[in-house]
């Protein structure tokens, strides 16, 4: 007797188990070297600031650059090192959160840009911390926005999931958000690795956004 069984979920679990432990190896190894980077800029800015009492107005402007350029870095290095809050979970409408995002995006961007809803008015009020979900799907529309052209379209797509394994942990009922752009894609060298910190698409890009919001999500 010969016995088939599609084993096409479990290898899609594997996979995204696999992804799970690389990316938060990934992660802590950001976060680690982002905190050995911290210290010393927080000793350059200050030699910094001191040194530059002590020069006449012609040579401050050389200081005035490294304190610049350090505050920069540490900017950098907070969004390295991710947020640090704890989810404040409560019951919100899902579709209320997006609008947010929506009208955020709509104040900010000069570029044309169609924000389409196809929402599923059935899902009910969920447990989540509102604003996490609003910055996690805010800057994945960001990211968007940058790979495409002016006058394109981005759709914002709710539905209910169920039989969902999420982090390896089986779950009856969730909600899907989807967040569709006509652009060109995601080039496949880096799609497995897209939500790693640093990873980019985009030759200016930091690759911090998705990897920030993938944090969020899983603070969940």
């Amino acid at each position: 007797m010969i016995e088939f069984k599609q084993i096409d979920q479990q290898k899609q679990i594997s996979l995204e188990v696999f992804q799970q432990q690389q990316w938060i190896a990934a992660r802590d190894l950001i976060k680690g070297l982002a905190h050995e980077i911290k210290n010393p800029l927080g000793g350059l800015r200050g030699a910094a600031q001191l040194l530059n009492k002590e020069l006449d107005e012609e040579q401050q402007e050389y200081t005035e650059m490294i304190i610049e350029q350090a505050d920069r870095l540490t900017n950098l290095v907070d969004r390295l090192l991710g947020p640090n809050q704890l989810p404040q979970i409560e019951s919100h409408n899902i579709h209320s959160v997006l609008e947010k995002v929506c009208q955020v995006v709509n104040f900010s961007h000069e570029q044309t840009i169609e924000l389409k809803r196809d929402y599923d008015p059935s899902i009910p009020a969920i447990k989540c911390d509102q604003e996490k979900i609003q910055q996690a799907v805010l800057n994945i529309v960001n990211n968007a926005i940058q790979a495409i052209s002016a006058n394109n379209k981005i759709t914002l797509k709710t539905r209910i999931a169920s039989n969902k394994t999420i982090n390896g942990k089986q779950v009856k009922l969730a909600v899907k958000i989807s967040i569709i752009d006509d652009g060109p894609g995601i080039p496949v060298e880096i799609q497995d690795t897209l939500f790693y910190p640093m990873v980019s698409g985009r030759t200016n890009g930091t690759g911090l956004g998705l990897s920030i919001s993938q944090t969020l999500i899983n603070q969940r």
